[in-house]
């Protein structure tokens, strides 16, 4: 079986909460054990836990994914910060102690603007470790990273979710794709930036039309920018299952006529660990 890894997963504790199956009443779910019979069943050898705080529901998450470190071997956890709390050198060495590999954004409306407030030695800090910066953006927020990346060109920022173009229930022309990527691939000139192949429910209407046909000029606009090297399949654990199964997330790709076999395989496995190789997890002096 293909060595897998997936670059965009959730666990909370108590489950998803947002208007997920596994808030409705009278259910129950462990997501790490769910998860992990999947990465048994299909492969995954690692997974991108993406932390979320910004919740009430969820405030204490980053303490919920450094438990879950000595507990599977498959977990690699970025920890969620704060647009207006970002965290000392300190804390990030107390993370790194604990067994983060990065850090995770949720930036939205005026949000992304702020990336630029954030002192040098938090990006600094980041780029000399390798650690990997997950963020969740859309439209010309993401033009609001070329201050930081000119700064700091060795930064491994993560794109998730494609950039998320808007939601298509036809597939758009390949210029209509391009204007609706533009932002997210004028970053590809900077070489450490990656985009995660992932929430394609998001990205078509119906959510469950798999296998997303609507979606597939975008990819081909983001293979073309970024190369098969710099893009990264992810599953978005467990909020797809609400839209379609998990292989369904992977299962995808080899059916995009314009993908190689060699492409989806770096795709859905070796890109991803090869970041993985480069991180430096234990804080240094």
């Amino acid at each position: 079986m293909t060595q897998r890894a997936d670059a965009h997963i959730h666990l909370f504790a108590g489950g998803y909460q947002d208007q997920s199956f596994a808030s409705r009443a009278g259910v129950a779910i462990d997501e790490a054990v769910c998860y992990h019979s999947l990465a048994v069943d299909h492969g995954v050898s690692a997974a991108l836990v993406v932390g979320f705080s910004g919740e009430d529901w969820c405030t204490g998450n980053n303490a919920h994914l450094a438990e879950q470190v000595g507990l599977y071997e498959w977990v690699r956890p970025v920890a969620y910060v704060a647009i207006d709390a970002p965290p000392a050198v300190e804390e990030l060495q107390r993370l790194a102690q604990q067994g983060f590999v990065g850090v995770s954004l949720f930036l939205f409306g005026s949000e992304p603007s702020r990336v630029a407030e954030l002192p040098d030695d938090f990006w600094s800090w980041l780029q000399e470790r390798n650690w990997l910066v997950s963020v969740n953006s859309e439209d010309d927020g993401w033009r609001s990273w070329h201050g930081v990346l000119e700064r700091f060109p060795r930064l491994r920022l993560l794109v998730s979710h494609l950039g998320l173009p808007p939601a298509a229930a036809a597939a758009p022309t390949a210029e209509q794709a391009a204007a609706a990527l533009r932002s997210v691939t004028e970053l590809a000139r900077y070489s450490r930036v990656q985009v995660k192949l992932s929430g394609f429910y998001a990205l078509t209407s119906p959510g469950h039309d798999y296998p997303h046909r609507a979606a597939w000029p975008y990819v081909e606009q983001l293979l073309a920018s970024f190369g098969s090297g710099r893009l990264l399949w992810a599953s978005d654990f467990s909020p797809c299952l609400d839209w379609v199964t998990f292989p369904q997330t992977i299962d995808l790709f080899q059916k995009m006529p314009f993908l190689e076999e060699p492409d989806v395989e770096a795709v859905t496995g070796g890109n991803l660990l090869a970041l993985l190789d480069e991180v430096r997890p234990t804080a240094t002096p």
